[in-house]
């Protein structure tokens, strides 16, 4: 059976593992990132990662038939464009640093697009032609499946779902946008809504330190404060949502990332209610919204996705 090398790019850690077209990994290994590296040493310290999961797991990387990696977005194709949290890699071409490194072909996706395909691939999506997987966490992204086909836009940054603008009058995101559904729902939304009204709220006015997790667990225990935030929030992604229903026509929203992968049911059914509110009626009967399963497997087997599907397709 054909294996492949898989490659997770995140803001803290780079996760690679070694396994099969089935989802099977033989070797994991995790390499701390550091965004002070230049590009060529990004691609030495992954290169030499590689060779040394290889050799410990007494692999021959010859016999692999191909590397699938997800990076942080924007991309230019497989070059890195400027980061919020990678500045000093901006420029990277991911294809020309690896191949040349490891003389194995290199597929390159944005690492939410690399995610929604995992999930079709082996995990809630399975079975699906028409899916789309929405991450919420840090930020919002999206990995859209037309017709049994990844949509990889032109340069391969589709799925930017973080990036539509709901509220021009609203807070300001790392790319600069004002009211962007990122800025509105993902974790970091929630977290600068509690600090900001922590001192308004019974609960989170007794924590220490006012996190997503924090918020949330007041919206649990029914702080008034905390459960407007995460409404606000699930109402805002309900409308995005619902934008996604209209656009694609899905058969089935898979649902993950951080926040939404650890929420309660009740968060996940106001935005379900929502974005079938603001939705066509005949499009929103035929779609189901599912969580995700592969959980925090989901970016390294995303990139082992991502190998698979384009080794399928030379």
């Amino acid at each position: 059976m054909a294996e492949y090398v898989a490659i997770d790019v995140g803001g803290t850690k780079i996760a690679l593992g070694i396994g099969d077209e089935q989802g099977n990994f033989r070797a994991r290994t995790v390499l701390a990132t550091n965004p002070a590296w230049a590009p060529d040493i990004v691609s030495d310290n992954i290169a030499a990662a590689v060779r040394d999961l290889a050799k410990s797991a007494q692999i021959d990387l010859g016999s692999m038939t191909g590397i699938g990696l997800g990076s942080p977005g924007p991309l230019d194709g497989s070059i890195l464009l400027d980061t919020s949290n990678l500045h000093g890699w901006k420029g990277l071409d991911w294809r020309t640093g690896l191949e040349g490194r490891l003389n194995l072909p290199v597929a390159v996706q944005n690492d939410a697009t690399a995610a929604g395909l995992g999930e079709w691939l082996y995990g809630a999506g399975r079975g699906t032609q028409h899916c789309v997987y929405v991450t919420v966490s840090t930020g919002i992204g999206a990995g859209i499946i037309v017709d049994g086909i990844l949509d990889r836009g032109s340069r391969g940054n589709a799925g930017e779902f973080g990036h539509i603008v709901l509220r021009p009058e609203g807070p300001e995101c790392p790319a600069g946008h004002r009211g962007c559904l990122e800025s509105l729902a993902s974790g970091t939304a929630i977290a600068r809504e509690g600090q900001r009204r922590q001192q308004e709220s019974d609960f989170l006015k007794e924590v220490p330190t006012v996190d997503t997790k924090a918020v949330f667990a007041g919206y649990e225990a029914g702080d008034a404060v905390a459960t407007a935030i995460i409404e606000q929030a699930a109402d805002w992604l309900g409308l995005g949502l619902s934008y996604l229903i209209n656009l694609f026509n899905p058969e089935m929203i898979i649902l993950g990332g951080g926040v939404a992968t650890h929420a309660s049911a009740a968060y996940r059914d106001r935005v379900w209610s929502k974005a079938q509110a603001r939705s066509l009626k005949a499009l929103s009967q035929v779609v189901q919204l599912v969580p995700a399963q592969l959980g925090q497997e989901s970016g390294l087997m995303g990139a082992l996705a991502v190998a698979v599907m384009a080794s399928s397709s030379d």
